[in-house]
């Protein structure tokens, strides 16, 4: 198989986004040793509404860095309200994958809600599909809750919507949180795995941890117990690089949280990630 290539999700040196305008942050990106960038908007709106730079700037920043818009995190709200200003986007800066979160807290919400959400998904689907921009879910913890069917919210997404339209983009934090084993999942969607995010944690204590899901999760989150990747997390990096590479990923993507210092965050992950890619 290929070697993966490095990209750096956006959020995690949002702040360095913000204070120096996306156009810097990509050379900075390079700087930090990184191939690729996934723009991470939400519920933002566009990078041109975020950053008031319009999308041929950002393109020309990319194309002069040597830098690949490999992806675009979108709100699941604004893609169903109005799907052609992100797709828009993502075909002006050459983006060939959008994602969404998994729409829905699994169990939490309605059966007859569930199944409205998962139409809408396959509607926007099909249409960033023709457009030639594959859309995946970003595997939050809560994609594995389960849904009405009793499977995990993922699975029944990507069952009911069908792999040729939604894809999975794995977090490797969330799988731990969510309490799947990341190498088997991998191996479970072997070919429709392009992007996996590598998001890391500082293990939780007994008195911290919980059997549920959502509490394990908003600990974690509340807390703070992020890191850099690879730096005395939860992660053992080896194995899942090795399944990703077997089951034919190509692009390993650091995603961070609100680190102090995310430049350095940034860069010794990518130092931890390049001793196995």
């Amino acid at each position: 198989m290929g070697k993966m290539k490095l990209g750096l999700q956006m959020w995690s040196i949002h702040d360095v986004c913000m204070k120096e305008g996306i156009c810097k942050a990509i050379e900075i990106v390079k700087e930090l040793g990184y191939d690729g960038f996934e723009f991470a908007i939400n519920d933002r709106g566009t990078v041109e509404e975020l950053f008031g730079v319009k999308p041929a700037e950002v393109k020309k920043a990319l194309q002069a860095n040597d830098v690949k818009g490999i992806g675009y995190h979108a709100s699941s709200r604004l893609l169903f309200e109005n799907p052609d200003p992100i797709l828009k986007e993502c075909v002006e800066l050459e983006i060939p994958y959008a994602a969404i979160g998994p729409a829905f807290y699994g169990d939490r919400t309605p059966h007859k809600k569930q199944i409205e959400i998962i139409k809408k998904v396959e509607k926007a689907a099909k249409i960033f599909k023709s457009n030639g921009v594959q859309l995946q879910v970003h595997c939050a913890a809560y994609g594995y809750l389960h849904d009405y069917k009793g499977r995990y919210t993922v699975d029944g997404m990507f069952e009911d919507v069908g792999l040729e339209y939604l894809q999975p983009e794995f977090d490797t934090a969330w799988m731990i949180c969510g309490g799947v084993d990341p190498a088997e999942y991998l191996h479970k969607y072997k070919g429709y795995v392009d992007i996996l995010h590598f998001k890391d944690y500082r293990p939780l204590s007994k008195d911290e941890d919980s059997e549920y899901i959502l509490v394990r999760h908003d600990t974690v989150n509340d807390y703070h117990f992020g890191c850099a990747v690879g730096d005395s997390g939860v992660l053992d990096i080896a194995p899942i690089v090795r399944a990703a590479e077997e089951c034919g990923t190509k692009w390993a993507v650091t995603e961070l949280w609100n680190e102090p210092d995310s430049l350095e965050n940034a860069r010794i992950s990518a130092q931890n990630l390049k001793k196995y890619l």
